[in-house]
C-alpha cells in the first residue's frame, strides 16, 4: 500500500512539472503551427474521397435530381397525379436545407441552388394541383387545406417568436 501511494505521488509530481514547463514555455506558437501542419497532412492524405467538396458536391448532384423530377412532372404529367401531402412537405425541406447551405462555411450555393429550384418547383406543382381541384369543384376541400396550413403556420410563428424565452 505504501509502495502504492509513493509510485502514485511520484507520478503526479512529474505531470506538474510537465504541465508548468508547457506553461511556462514560450514556444506555443510553434507547437500549434506543428499541429495544423499535421492535422492538413492527415488530411491531403485522404485525398479527395475524404473531402468535404466533394461529397458537398455530389449530393447538390444528386439533389438536382429532386428539382428536375418536379420540373418534368409539370411539363409532361397532369395536376391529378400530385401528391398534395408531399409537395408541401418537400417545399419544407428545400428551405430548411437552401437556407443550411447558404449559411455553413463554406457555403455550398451549388446545394443552396438546387434547393431554391424544387422550392420553385414544388411551389409550381402545389398550384397546379390547388387549381385543378378547385376547377373540379372541391372548392371545399382546398379551403380546408388553407386553415390547415394557416394554422400550421400561425403555430411555427409561434414557436418563432416563443423560442428565445424559452431556452
Amino acid at each position: 500500500m505504501f509502495c502504492a501511494n509513493r509510485i502514485a505521488s511520484s507520478m503526479l509530481q512529474r505531470s506538474r512539472v510537465m504541465v508548468r514547463r508547457s506553461w511556462l514555455s514560450t514556444d506555443k506558437t510553434t507547437a500549434a503551427k506543428e499541429a495544423a501542419a499535421k492535422t492538413e497532412g492527415e488530411a491531403k492524405k485522404g485525398g479527395w474521397w475524404s473531402s468535404a467538396e466533394f461529397w458537398g458536391g455530389l449530393g447538390a448532384i444528386a439533389g438536382w435530381g429532386m428539382s428536375a423530377s418536379a420540373i418534368y412532372d409539370s411539363a409532361v404529367q397532369g395536376p391529378e397525379v400530385i401528391s398534395l401531402t408531399m409537395t408541401p412537405v418537400l417545399i419544407v425541406y428545400s428551405s430548411l436545407f437552401a437556407r443550411w447551405a447558404y449559411i455553413v462555411k463554406p457555403q455550398n450555393l451549388l446545394l443552396c441552388s438546387c434547393h431554391v429550384a424544387n422550392i420553385l418547383a414544388q411551389s409550381n406543382q402545389l398550384r397546379r394541383a390547388l387549381q385543378y381541384k378547385i376547377e373540379n369543384g372541391q372548392e371545399e376541400q382546398v379551403n380546408a387545406m388553407a386553415q390547415q396550413a394557416a394554422v400550421g403556420g400561425a403555430a411555427l410563428a409561434g414557436s418563432i417568436v416563443a423560442g428565445p424565452t424559452m431556452r
